[in-house]
């Protein structure tokens, strides 16, 4: 029997797909919000108090920069739980691969080499 060529690109393929699109979508939400920065309010010269305007303007760029850095932390955080997900599909694709060669060889049916990634793979966990 000769090894199916197609489950060994797809076995790579997929993996790499889905983290080419999650860092895509983690890059466009992130550049969505990139705007410039409104002036902050003129400040009487040779003084050194901040004007009420002044600080409005200021808490509402600390609250904006706030808002921006949770949605690039949940970003982040999805990013991070599909690729742990993605790993532990493998390694479970990887498990079951492992275990019907076994069953070949204990079944004294010839045992299909497998490409020498997933090998690598499968032996590294």
């Amino acid at each position: 029997m000769d090894t199916n060529p197609w489950l060994s690109a797809f076995a790579i393929l997929v993996p790499a797909t889905a983290s080419i699109l999650v860092a895509l979508v983690a890059r466009n939400r992130a550049d969505d919000d990139d705007e410039e920065l409104p002036a902050a309010p003129g400040q009487p010269a040779g003084t050194w108090s901040v004007s009420p305007e002044m600080y409005r303007w200021f808490q509402d760029q600390m609250s904006a920069l706030h808002t921006r850095m949770r949605v690039l932390e949940d970003a982040e955080r999805e990013s991070r739980s599909r690729a742990d997900r993605t790993d532990r599909l493998l390694g479970l694709a990887l498990d079951h691969i492992s275990a019907q060669d076994e069953q070949l060889r204990a079944a004294g049916l010839p045992l299909i080499p497998m490409d020498p990634e997933l090998v690598a793979a499968r032996d590294s966990r």
